[in-house]
């Protein structure tokens, strides 16, 4: 049985052919009149109203059906069919190449029945191809450069609800297509402070020190297979789920790999647990005031001690938060009202799920500096993959060792979705991020 996509190119082929017969009789009528040639045109004319007919009733079903893909506010388009939020931008062009893929059209030509002439869509897929198709050069400033940074700006904010990492005031750059960029920072000395000087005496001449930190893009990437049938069956909702498991996922990996205890390599950014060195004991810091306060002020001192602080920001799990929200004095009051509002001794507070619950950490974002890129996807219905979630290896090594199991879309009428993101992440200065843990 036809899908209705096939019902409608073959429509429109049966369209296309009896137009260009009507064509060829009308030729032929002009260079010698004849009534059978005049007969032959009218009944023509017929068929060619007849197939334009059924070409726009299968047009309609198509579009009940898109309209009907697109109901989710996931995508929102105004009355000239334009996404209005960029930041669906990115999503809207991941669909765009399953459907491609899926449905054998043209990436173009999807684009165009999707979102019509939304230039925003079509300069921002630069970064979301084919396989087979060479990405457009976002490093080009007029065009897709800036419209790549909104995507990403834009993903970001898709994060905020579930992830820590966009709501935090970083100070953020873009890698821009360079391989590495060189963050500079501020020394603890030499300083440029002044001196008081007697009257003709000499002005000491000083120099400040400086630092520097490197970042280099790091990828964060995964695959996911679909069959056809699947695809086919699901396009109602494809945009919508596509979306919700990326965000979730994201949220969860990128928090993690944030927040973590990992040194850092050339493949993985370091967490914030490592960077903060040996932690701030926070036992019983939970159920008693004074313990609370003596643990707060500890790691306050900690970062100002090294004349740092200018951006501070704690981040928590919710149930500390509500921990110290509902913690009462000796007389009954709030300990801690200010946590109401999301500050904590006038410190803004950030919570997430994706926190462990048993570390609290204060971070100085104005020397915490992160570097990314909008997120990129690619699909393919014709790769061999290792269907392998924890340590996938290449197809055949070296050796003429082959990886198992290996699923070819090919043969079994799937398409894979591949999505990686390059950032990276790193203190300035020793002492941006202070931990305390465990907290209870």
């Amino acid at each position: 049985m036809m899908s209705i996509s096939e019902k409608v190119l073959a429509a429109e082929q049966a369209a296309t052919e009896a137009k260009d017969v009507l064509v060829d009789l009308t030729k032929a009528y002009e260079a010698e009149e004849s009534e059978e040639g005049l007969v032959a045109i009218e009944a023509q004319s017929e068929a060619v109203e007849k197939a334009t007919a059924q070409l726009d009733t299968y047009r309609r079903a198509e579009s009940a059906l898109a309209s009907k893909a697109v109901s989710a506010p996931a995508v929102v388009k105004s009355s000239r069919g334009q996404i209005q939020d960029p930041v669906d931008l990115l999503m809207a062009n991941a669909v765009a190449v399953l459907e491609s893929h899926v449905t054998k059209r043209p990436f173009a030509d999807v684009l165009e029945a999707r979102f019509g002439d939304d230039d925003r869509v079509k300069a921002v897929s630069t970064v979301v191809t084919k396989a087979a198709v060479n990405p457009g050069m976002t490093n080009v400033s007029g065009w897709a450069e800036e419209l790549t940074r909104e995507g990403y700006g834009a993903f970001m904010d898709l994060l905020q609800p579930d992830s820590i990492v966009p709501r935090l005031p970083l100070t953020r750059f873009d890698f821009s297509g360079n391989a590495s960029i060189k963050i500079p920072g501020r020394a603890a000395t030499p300083t440029l402070d002044g001196e008081f000087t007697g009257e003709g005496d000499p002005i000491p001449v000083k120099k400040a020190g400086f630092t520097s930190q490197v970042l280099k893009p790091k990828k964060l990437a995964t695959i996911s297979t679909y069959t056809q049938e699947l695809f086919e069956r699901s396009t109602p909702n494809i945009l919508q789920l596509i979306r919700q498991f990326m965000l979730q996922d994201t949220a969860i990996k990128l928090d993690a790999a944030f927040l973590s205890n990992f040194a850092g390599t050339d493949i993985q950014p370091p967490g914030m647990e490592n960077l903060g060195g040996t932690p701030i004991d926070g036992t019983g810091m939970l159920g008693d005031q004074s313990t609370a306060i003596g643990v707060l002020k500890d790691a306050i001192l900690k970062m100002t001690n090294l004349n740092m602080g200018r951006r501070p920001v704690w981040v928590m799990h919710p149930a500390n938060a509500f921990s110290l929200q509902l913690m009462q004095n000796a007389v009954g009051a709030p300990a801690f009202p200010e946590m109401a509002s999301n500050t904590l001794v006038g410190i803004p507070v950030v919570t997430s799920t994706t926190c462990p619950s048993n570390s609290i950490f204060l971070l100085d974002c104005a020397d915490i500096v992160m570097a990314g890129g909008a997120p990129n996807f690619y699909a393919s219905d014709v790769a061999a993959l290792h269907e392998e979630d924890t340590a996938p290896l290449p197809i055949v090594d070296g050796s003429g060792t082959v990886a198992a199991p290996v699923r070819s879309l090919y043969q079994t009428m799937s398409a894979a979705l591949r999505c990686h993101w390059f950032l990276d992440w790193n203190q300035v200065r020793d002492g941006a991020v202070v931990v305390i843990k465990p907290v209870s």
